[in-house]
Protein backbone atom coordinates (compact mmCIF):
# COMPACT_ATOMS: atom_id res chain seq x y z
CA UNK A 1 0.00 0.00 0.00
CA UNK A 2 3.00 2.68 0.83
CA UNK A 3 4.33 1.81 -2.68
CA UNK A 4 0.99 2.30 -4.33
CA UNK A 5 1.00 5.28 -2.50
CA UNK A 6 4.24 6.56 -3.05
CA UNK A 7 3.70 6.09 -6.72
CA UNK A 8 0.74 8.16 -7.20
CA UNK A 9 2.82 10.87 -5.41
CA UNK A 10 5.23 10.66 -8.54
CA UNK A 11 2.82 10.61 -11.02
CA UNK A 12 1.61 13.81 -9.80
CA UNK A 13 4.21 15.48 -9.10
CA UNK A 14 6.65 14.88 -12.08
CA UNK A 15 4.94 17.38 -15.15
CA UNK A 16 7.32 18.62 -17.51
CA UNK A 17 6.64 21.41 -19.95
CA UNK A 18 9.14 22.18 -22.54
CA UNK A 19 8.84 24.32 -25.45
CA UNK A 20 11.67 23.88 -27.59
CA UNK A 21 11.46 26.13 -30.38
CA UNK A 22 9.40 28.96 -32.08
CA UNK A 23 10.34 30.74 -34.81
CA UNK A 24 9.33 34.43 -34.53
CA UNK A 25 10.19 35.31 -37.97
CA UNK A 26 13.10 38.01 -39.01
CA UNK A 27 15.84 36.20 -37.52
CA UNK A 28 14.14 35.89 -34.17
CA UNK A 29 13.76 32.24 -32.61
CA UNK A 30 12.57 31.62 -28.64
CA UNK A 31 13.20 28.25 -26.79
CA UNK A 32 11.79 27.49 -23.30
CA UNK A 33 11.72 24.69 -21.22
CA UNK A 34 10.04 23.61 -17.86
CA UNK A 35 10.41 20.23 -16.45
CA UNK A 36 9.19 19.39 -13.18
CA UNK A 37 10.44 15.71 -11.88
CA UNK A 38 10.02 13.52 -8.91
CA UNK A 39 11.38 10.40 -8.26
CA UNK A 40 11.08 7.64 -5.05
CA UNK A 41 14.23 6.61 -4.13
CA UNK A 42 15.39 3.49 -2.51
CA UNK A 43 18.59 2.88 -3.61
CA UNK A 44 20.47 2.50 0.02
CA UNK A 45 19.77 -1.73 -0.95
CA UNK A 46 17.42 -1.76 2.64
CA UNK A 47 14.03 -2.68 2.94
CA UNK A 48 14.37 -1.20 6.62
CA UNK A 49 14.30 2.57 5.80
CA UNK A 50 12.28 4.99 4.19
CA UNK A 51 12.32 5.59 0.33
CA UNK A 52 13.27 9.28 -0.46
CA UNK A 53 11.01 11.52 -2.45
CA UNK A 54 12.69 14.17 -4.34
CA UNK A 55 10.83 16.70 -7.05
CA UNK A 56 13.54 19.05 -8.86
CA UNK A 57 12.62 21.36 -11.21
CA UNK A 58 14.85 23.10 -14.14
CA UNK A 59 13.66 25.87 -16.16
CA UNK A 60 14.94 27.44 -19.10
CA UNK A 61 14.26 30.62 -21.67
CA UNK A 62 16.56 31.27 -24.50
CA UNK A 63 16.21 33.56 -27.00
CA UNK A 64 18.40 33.69 -30.65
CA UNK A 65 18.64 36.35 -33.38
CA UNK A 66 20.49 35.79 -36.66
CA UNK A 67 22.07 38.56 -38.48
CA UNK A 68 21.97 37.82 -42.26
CA UNK A 69 22.67 34.29 -41.60
CA UNK A 70 26.06 35.48 -40.39
CA UNK A 71 25.86 36.26 -37.11
CA UNK A 72 24.03 34.28 -34.44
CA UNK A 73 23.20 35.70 -30.90
CA UNK A 74 21.98 33.14 -28.37
CA UNK A 75 21.08 33.98 -24.40
CA UNK A 76 19.84 30.98 -22.37
CA UNK A 77 18.88 31.59 -18.65
CA UNK A 78 18.31 28.26 -16.36
CA UNK A 79 16.84 28.48 -13.03
CA UNK A 80 17.39 24.85 -10.92
CA UNK A 81 16.24 23.94 -8.08
CA UNK A 82 15.34 20.73 -6.23
CA UNK A 83 11.05 21.53 -4.35
CA UNK A 84 11.58 22.51 -0.40
CA UNK A 85 15.56 23.89 -0.91
CA UNK A 86 14.32 27.36 0.19
CA UNK A 87 15.24 28.66 3.25
CA UNK A 88 11.31 29.42 3.30
CA UNK A 89 8.30 30.63 1.64
CA UNK A 90 9.23 34.52 1.48
CA UNK A 91 13.11 33.40 0.74
CA UNK A 92 14.52 32.82 -2.56
CA UNK A 93 17.37 30.03 -3.26
CA UNK A 94 18.56 33.49 -6.09
CA UNK A 95 20.13 30.49 -8.16
CA UNK A 96 19.07 32.31 -11.65
CA UNK A 97 21.97 31.63 -13.98
CA UNK A 98 22.92 31.98 -17.27
CA UNK A 99 23.34 28.27 -18.57
CA UNK A 100 23.98 29.07 -22.58
CA UNK A 101 25.36 32.30 -24.15
CA UNK A 102 27.02 32.95 -26.94
CA UNK A 103 28.05 34.48 -30.36
CA UNK A 104 28.57 32.79 -33.52
CA UNK A 105 30.27 34.07 -36.80
CA UNK A 106 29.57 31.98 -40.27
CA UNK A 107 32.11 32.83 -42.75
CA UNK A 108 34.19 35.85 -41.05
CA UNK A 109 36.42 37.10 -43.57
CA UNK A 110 35.10 35.39 -46.03
CA UNK A 111 36.39 31.90 -44.84
CA UNK A 112 34.38 29.01 -44.74
CA UNK A 113 34.49 28.51 -41.17
CA UNK A 114 32.00 28.63 -37.94
CA UNK A 115 33.39 30.63 -34.73
CA UNK A 116 31.62 30.18 -31.62
CA UNK A 117 32.55 32.00 -28.03
CA UNK A 118 30.61 32.48 -24.87
CA UNK A 119 29.05 29.98 -22.92
CA UNK A 120 27.52 26.32 -24.44
CA UNK A 121 26.94 23.21 -24.73
CA UNK A 122 29.74 20.44 -25.85
CA UNK A 123 27.61 17.39 -27.24
CA UNK A 124 29.63 15.22 -29.57
CA UNK A 125 28.61 12.07 -30.86
CA UNK A 126 26.68 9.41 -28.62
CA UNK A 127 27.78 11.68 -25.55
CA UNK A 128 30.05 9.01 -24.42
CA UNK A 129 33.04 11.83 -24.09
CA UNK A 130 31.46 14.47 -24.23
CA UNK A 131 27.64 15.51 -23.28
CA UNK A 132 25.18 18.03 -21.76
CA UNK A 133 23.99 15.72 -19.01
CA UNK A 134 20.44 16.67 -20.20
CA UNK A 135 18.86 14.08 -17.42
CA UNK A 136 20.09 16.11 -14.62
CA UNK A 137 18.69 19.12 -13.05
CA UNK A 138 21.10 21.82 -13.93
CA UNK A 139 23.26 20.14 -17.20
CA UNK A 140 26.66 21.07 -18.19
CA UNK A 141 27.98 23.82 -20.40
CA UNK A 142 31.08 25.32 -20.63
CA UNK A 143 32.88 28.75 -21.12
CA UNK A 144 34.95 29.01 -24.19
CA UNK A 145 35.44 29.18 -27.60
CA UNK A 146 35.18 26.38 -30.62
CA UNK A 147 35.95 26.60 -34.48
CA UNK A 148 34.56 24.71 -37.01
CA UNK A 149 36.40 24.56 -40.23
CA UNK A 150 34.26 24.19 -43.30
CA UNK A 151 31.10 22.63 -41.53
CA UNK A 152 29.82 21.12 -44.83
CA UNK A 153 32.93 19.75 -46.03
CA UNK A 154 35.39 19.19 -43.61
CA UNK A 155 33.94 19.52 -40.51
CA UNK A 156 36.80 19.72 -38.02
CA UNK A 157 35.65 21.33 -34.87
CA UNK A 158 38.69 23.04 -32.42
CA UNK A 159 37.71 24.33 -28.87
CA UNK A 160 39.50 25.76 -25.79
CA UNK A 161 37.20 25.43 -22.81
CA UNK A 162 37.47 26.44 -19.24
CA UNK A 163 36.39 24.12 -16.48
CA UNK A 164 37.38 26.15 -13.43
CA UNK A 165 39.28 29.89 -13.00
CA UNK A 166 40.64 30.37 -9.80
CA UNK A 167 42.12 33.51 -9.99
CA UNK A 168 39.48 36.45 -9.69
CA UNK A 169 39.25 38.87 -12.20
CA UNK A 170 41.27 41.85 -11.75
CA UNK A 171 39.32 45.15 -12.55
CA UNK A 172 41.32 48.05 -10.96
CA UNK A 173 44.90 47.73 -11.85
CA UNK A 174 47.47 46.89 -8.76
CA UNK A 175 50.51 45.85 -9.64
CA UNK A 176 51.77 44.56 -6.04
CA UNK A 177 48.94 41.37 -6.19
CA UNK A 178 50.51 39.98 -9.35
CA UNK A 179 53.09 36.71 -7.91
CA UNK A 180 57.10 36.53 -8.55
CA UNK A 181 58.67 34.91 -9.31
CA UNK A 182 55.86 34.33 -12.28
CA UNK A 183 53.87 31.47 -11.21
CA UNK A 184 50.95 29.85 -14.14
CA UNK A 185 47.54 30.63 -13.28
CA UNK A 186 46.06 27.14 -11.53
CA UNK A 187 43.11 27.07 -13.72
CA UNK A 188 41.87 23.97 -15.32
CA UNK A 189 41.04 24.14 -19.18
CA UNK A 190 40.41 21.85 -21.95
CA UNK A 191 41.37 22.19 -25.56
CA UNK A 192 40.86 19.31 -27.86
CA UNK A 193 39.78 18.99 -31.71
CA UNK A 194 36.70 16.66 -32.82
CA UNK A 195 36.84 15.72 -36.92
CA UNK A 196 33.77 14.15 -38.18
CA UNK A 197 33.29 12.16 -41.30
CA UNK A 198 30.26 10.99 -43.27
CA UNK A 199 31.20 8.34 -45.59
CA UNK A 200 27.41 8.11 -46.74
CA UNK A 201 24.13 8.81 -45.18
CA UNK A 202 24.19 5.16 -43.09
CA UNK A 203 27.54 5.23 -42.07
CA UNK A 204 29.60 7.96 -39.74
CA UNK A 205 32.71 8.11 -38.16
CA UNK A 206 33.96 10.69 -35.80
CA UNK A 207 38.16 10.94 -34.67
CA UNK A 208 39.31 13.47 -31.57
CA UNK A 209 41.39 14.56 -28.98
CA UNK A 210 41.44 16.56 -26.18
CA UNK A 211 44.10 17.85 -23.94
CA UNK A 212 42.69 18.46 -19.87
CA UNK A 213 44.97 20.05 -17.64
CA UNK A 214 44.06 21.75 -13.84
CA UNK A 215 47.16 23.32 -13.21
CA UNK A 216 46.95 23.52 -9.58
CA UNK A 217 50.23 21.88 -7.94
CA UNK A 218 49.77 18.93 -5.69
CA UNK A 219 53.46 17.76 -5.44
CA UNK A 220 56.24 19.86 -6.62
CA UNK A 221 56.17 21.14 -10.15
CA UNK A 222 53.33 18.44 -10.77
CA UNK A 223 50.07 19.42 -12.05
CA UNK A 224 47.05 18.29 -10.67
CA UNK A 225 45.85 16.92 -13.98
CA UNK A 226 47.57 16.52 -17.07
CA UNK A 227 46.00 14.00 -19.47
CA UNK A 228 45.74 13.38 -23.12
CA UNK A 229 43.05 11.57 -24.51
CA UNK A 230 42.66 10.46 -28.33
CA UNK A 231 39.85 8.11 -29.86
CA UNK A 232 37.06 7.58 -32.10
CA UNK A 233 33.64 6.12 -32.59
CA UNK A 234 31.41 4.76 -35.64
CA UNK A 235 28.37 4.40 -36.54
CA UNK A 236 27.43 1.72 -39.03
CA UNK A 237 23.76 1.28 -40.78
CA UNK A 238 23.22 -2.30 -43.08
CA UNK A 239 19.86 -3.19 -43.42
CA UNK A 240 17.90 -4.21 -40.52
CA UNK A 241 21.59 -4.01 -38.41
CA UNK A 242 23.45 -1.24 -37.15
CA UNK A 243 26.37 -1.18 -35.04
CA UNK A 244 28.17 1.26 -32.83
CA UNK A 245 31.82 1.36 -32.31
CA UNK A 246 33.85 3.54 -29.97
CA UNK A 247 37.19 3.73 -28.14
CA UNK A 248 39.53 5.93 -26.02
CA UNK A 249 42.59 6.05 -24.83
CA UNK A 250 44.07 8.04 -21.78
CA UNK A 251 47.91 8.83 -20.81
CA UNK A 252 49.61 11.52 -18.89
CA UNK A 253 49.60 12.43 -15.23
CA UNK A 254 46.69 12.21 -12.84
CA UNK A 255 47.71 13.80 -9.32
CA UNK A 256 51.30 12.70 -9.32
CA UNK A 257 51.00 8.98 -11.12
CA UNK A 258 51.37 7.95 -14.28
CA UNK A 259 47.98 7.54 -16.49
CA UNK A 260 47.45 4.64 -18.75
CA UNK A 261 43.89 3.86 -19.62
CA UNK A 262 41.46 2.90 -22.04
CA UNK A 263 37.80 2.52 -23.07
CA UNK A 264 36.03 0.09 -25.31
CA UNK A 265 32.43 -0.07 -26.57
CA UNK A 266 30.43 -2.37 -29.00
CA UNK A 267 27.00 -2.55 -29.39
CA UNK A 268 24.74 -4.68 -32.16
CA UNK A 269 21.50 -3.39 -32.96
CA UNK A 270 18.88 -5.97 -35.00
CA UNK A 271 15.48 -4.28 -36.39
CA UNK A 272 12.40 -6.29 -37.30
CA UNK A 273 8.82 -4.88 -37.15
CA UNK A 274 7.96 -3.55 -34.27
CA UNK A 275 11.03 -4.45 -32.20
CA UNK A 276 14.42 -3.70 -31.73
CA UNK A 277 16.75 -5.62 -30.18
CA UNK A 278 20.70 -4.92 -28.87
CA UNK A 279 23.74 -6.51 -27.23
CA UNK A 280 26.53 -4.07 -26.15
CA UNK A 281 29.26 -4.26 -24.17
CA UNK A 282 31.31 -1.37 -22.70
CA UNK A 283 34.91 -2.21 -20.93
CA UNK A 284 36.61 0.67 -18.72
CA UNK A 285 39.95 -0.03 -17.72
CA UNK A 286 40.87 0.05 -13.72
CA UNK A 287 43.55 -0.07 -11.73
CA UNK A 288 44.83 -3.43 -9.56
CA UNK A 289 44.51 -2.44 -6.16
CA UNK A 290 47.84 -3.60 -5.69
CA UNK A 291 48.95 -0.15 -7.80
CA UNK A 292 47.10 1.90 -6.34
CA UNK A 293 49.02 3.94 -4.75
CA UNK A 294 51.67 4.51 -7.38
CA UNK A 295 49.91 4.23 -10.73
CA UNK A 296 45.91 5.19 -12.46
CA UNK A 297 45.01 2.86 -14.95
CA UNK A 298 41.58 3.94 -14.78
CA UNK A 299 39.60 5.22 -17.06
CA UNK A 300 38.03 8.63 -16.59
CA UNK A 301 34.74 9.91 -18.52
CA UNK A 302 34.59 12.65 -16.74
CA UNK A 303 32.84 14.62 -19.26
CA UNK A 304 30.39 12.69 -20.92
CA UNK A 305 26.56 11.89 -20.02
CA UNK A 306 27.25 8.65 -18.34
CA UNK A 307 23.12 8.75 -17.54
CA UNK A 308 22.76 7.38 -21.10
CA UNK A 309 25.27 4.28 -20.62
CA UNK A 310 25.92 2.55 -17.19
CA UNK A 311 22.23 1.98 -15.87
CA UNK A 312 19.61 4.61 -15.76
CA UNK A 313 20.20 4.42 -11.17
CA UNK A 314 23.42 6.48 -11.67
CA UNK A 315 25.59 3.95 -9.61
CA UNK A 316 28.19 4.53 -11.74
CA UNK A 317 28.30 7.84 -12.86
CA UNK A 318 31.27 9.10 -11.27
CA UNK A 319 33.63 6.54 -12.23
CA UNK A 320 36.62 6.10 -11.24
CA UNK A 321 35.57 6.57 -7.62
CA UNK A 322 32.19 4.50 -7.83
CA UNK A 323 33.79 1.71 -9.07
CA UNK A 324 36.94 1.74 -6.41
CA UNK A 325 38.81 2.69 -9.15
CA UNK A 326 38.73 -0.61 -10.44
CA UNK A 327 37.42 0.29 -13.55
CA UNK A 328 33.78 -0.74 -15.15
CA UNK A 329 32.86 -3.74 -17.67
CA UNK A 330 29.49 -3.40 -18.47
CA UNK A 331 27.52 -5.83 -20.57
CA UNK A 332 24.09 -5.36 -21.48
CA UNK A 333 21.33 -6.71 -23.77
CA UNK A 334 18.91 -3.97 -24.61
CA UNK A 335 14.80 -4.52 -26.40
CA UNK A 336 12.54 -1.64 -27.42
CA UNK A 337 8.80 -2.36 -28.95
CA UNK A 338 7.05 0.31 -30.60
CA UNK A 339 3.79 -1.21 -31.65
CA UNK A 340 2.37 -0.12 -35.35
CA UNK A 341 0.41 3.05 -35.17
CA UNK A 342 0.74 3.25 -31.46
CA UNK A 343 1.24 5.96 -29.35
CA UNK A 344 3.04 3.41 -26.83
CA UNK A 345 6.94 2.39 -26.44
CA UNK A 346 8.47 0.01 -24.56
CA UNK A 347 12.21 -0.34 -23.27
CA UNK A 348 13.96 -2.57 -20.93
CA UNK A 349 17.86 -2.59 -20.12
CA UNK A 350 19.67 -5.46 -18.84
CA UNK A 351 23.34 -4.64 -17.29
CA UNK A 352 25.63 -7.00 -15.93
CA UNK A 353 27.81 -5.10 -14.20
CA UNK A 354 31.57 -6.46 -13.24
CA UNK A 355 35.00 -4.41 -12.15
CA UNK A 356 38.11 -4.30 -15.13
CA UNK A 357 40.07 -5.15 -12.08
CA UNK A 358 39.13 -8.09 -9.15
CA UNK A 359 39.23 -7.34 -6.13
CA UNK A 360 39.40 -9.03 -2.53
CA UNK A 361 36.60 -8.09 -0.12
CA UNK A 362 35.49 -8.75 3.60
CA UNK A 363 31.46 -10.00 3.43
CA UNK A 364 30.37 -9.19 7.08
CA UNK A 365 27.15 -11.50 6.45
CA UNK A 366 29.25 -15.02 5.33
CA UNK A 367 32.32 -13.99 7.78
CA UNK A 368 34.78 -14.07 5.19
CA UNK A 369 36.76 -12.66 2.39
CA UNK A 370 36.33 -13.35 -1.33
CA UNK A 371 38.20 -12.47 -4.52
CA UNK A 372 35.31 -10.81 -6.94
CA UNK A 373 34.45 -8.82 -9.68
CA UNK A 374 31.05 -8.67 -9.31
CA UNK A 375 29.06 -5.37 -8.87
CA UNK A 376 25.25 -6.92 -10.04
CA UNK A 377 22.50 -6.49 -12.19
CA UNK A 378 20.53 -3.63 -12.87
CA UNK A 379 17.48 -3.97 -14.75
CA UNK A 380 15.62 -0.44 -16.36
CA UNK A 381 12.39 -0.33 -17.52
CA UNK A 382 10.75 2.29 -19.67
CA UNK A 383 7.43 2.74 -20.63
CA UNK A 384 6.67 6.16 -23.24
CA UNK A 385 3.31 7.30 -24.16
CA UNK A 386 2.53 9.94 -27.19
CA UNK A 387 -0.32 11.86 -25.85
CA UNK A 388 0.07 14.44 -28.54
CA UNK A 389 2.77 15.39 -31.33
CA UNK A 390 5.54 16.81 -29.42
CA UNK A 391 4.05 15.75 -25.66
CA UNK A 392 5.02 12.57 -24.01
CA UNK A 393 4.95 10.93 -20.96
CA UNK A 394 8.00 8.54 -19.34
CA UNK A 395 7.68 6.18 -16.66
CA UNK A 396 10.59 4.85 -15.18
CA UNK A 397 11.15 1.43 -12.85
CA UNK A 398 14.79 0.39 -12.17
CA UNK A 399 16.04 -2.64 -9.47
CA UNK A 400 19.63 -3.18 -8.67
CA UNK A 401 20.82 -6.97 -7.46
CA UNK A 402 23.81 -6.73 -5.47
CA UNK A 403 26.99 -8.41 -6.48
CA UNK A 404 29.62 -9.64 -3.40
CA UNK A 405 31.12 -6.09 -4.25
CA UNK A 406 28.38 -4.37 -3.61
CA UNK A 407 27.75 -6.07 -0.79
CA UNK A 408 30.87 -5.02 0.32
CA UNK A 409 30.92 -1.59 -0.49
CA UNK A 410 27.09 -0.89 0.86
CA UNK A 411 26.80 -3.29 4.01
CA UNK A 412 25.00 -3.86 5.93
CA UNK A 413 21.83 -3.34 2.98
CA UNK A 414 21.39 -6.48 1.01
CA UNK A 415 18.18 -6.14 -0.67
CA UNK A 416 16.57 -5.34 -3.82
CA UNK A 417 17.23 -1.85 -4.86
CA UNK A 418 14.29 0.04 -6.44
CA UNK A 419 14.19 3.53 -7.73
CA UNK A 420 11.13 4.88 -10.37
CA UNK A 421 10.44 8.04 -12.17
CA UNK A 422 7.46 9.34 -13.93
CA UNK A 423 7.98 12.63 -16.31
CA UNK A 424 6.32 14.53 -18.84
CA UNK A 425 7.58 16.98 -21.67
CA UNK A 426 5.34 18.64 -23.93
CA UNK A 427 7.58 20.96 -26.81
CA UNK A 428 6.09 23.22 -29.39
Amino acid sequence: MKTVFYSFVIAILTITASFAQKDLGDGWKIFGQIRLRSELDGRDFSNSTHPYTFASSRIRFGVQKSFEGKVILYIQAQDSRVFGSEPGTLKSSANLDLHQGYVMLNGLFGWNWLIQAGRFEVVYGTERFFGAVGWNYVGRSFDGIRFVLAPKVWDLHLFGLTVRESVNYIGNANPGIYPYPQEPTPSHSIYGFWKITRFNKNQKLDVFGYYDVNREKVIGDTSKLSVGTVGGSYWGTFGRFSTIVEAGYQFGSKEGKDLSAYLVSASAYYKTGITKLGLAADILSGTNPDDQSTKMNTFNPAYATNHKFYGFMDYFIGIPKNTLNLGLNDFYAILFVQPKDSKWEFGANLHHFMSNKSANVFLVEEQNSVETSTFGQELDLTVKYAFVKGTTIVWGNSFFFQGDLMKAMYFPGEDVAYWTYLMLTASL
